[in-house]
């Protein structure tokens, strides 16, 4: 597979969780993340044609209001870093804090899916109120 046939923008399709939340507060839950908010709308992971690659952070978080927590969208904005695919796994290298990462990911045909085994995602109490899950997450992204 060549580099060019695998450049391009890929875009966040879904944010699968392997517990539902009801973020939107309409009493149905899903394990779609992106059917419950729009924060993480407009994410994507850009792969270019000599290994580098830009992406945008998004998502959402816990913030304290004052007396109460409340859900918060992020934007950190887009960070760098390179790219390397052997067979089907992707692996995107960058720094963060000063720390270099590499996670890997599933390239199959347009679609990217990085699985993260006991991430922290953001749910609700049974009344409404915020907090951390810990979630086993499937992401896509669709080029």
């Amino acid at each position: 597979i060549s580099s060019s046939s695998i450049a391009g923008t890929y875009y966040m399709t879904a944010f699968n969780s392997s517990i539902p939340t009801d973020l939107n507060g309409d009493g149905s839950a899903s394990t779609n993340q992106m059917n419950e908010t729009n924060c993480f709308n407009g994410s994507f992971i850009t792969l270019n044609t000599n290994n580098t690659f830009i992406a945008n952070s998004k998502g959402l978080d816990i913030v304290n209001n004052g007396a109460t927590s409340v859900i918060q969208c992020f934007d950190e904005g887009n960070f760098t870093g390179t790219w390397a695919l052997s067979g089907n796994q992707l692996s995107i290298t960058y720094i963060d804090g000063g720390i270099q990462y590499t996670d890997v990911a599933t390239l199959s045909g347009n679609t990217i899916v990085s699985t993260v085994q006991n991430a922290e995602v953001v749910g609700t109490t049974s009344g409404g109120q915020p907090i951390y899950l810990t979630s086993n997450l499937q992401i896509i992204f669709t080029k």
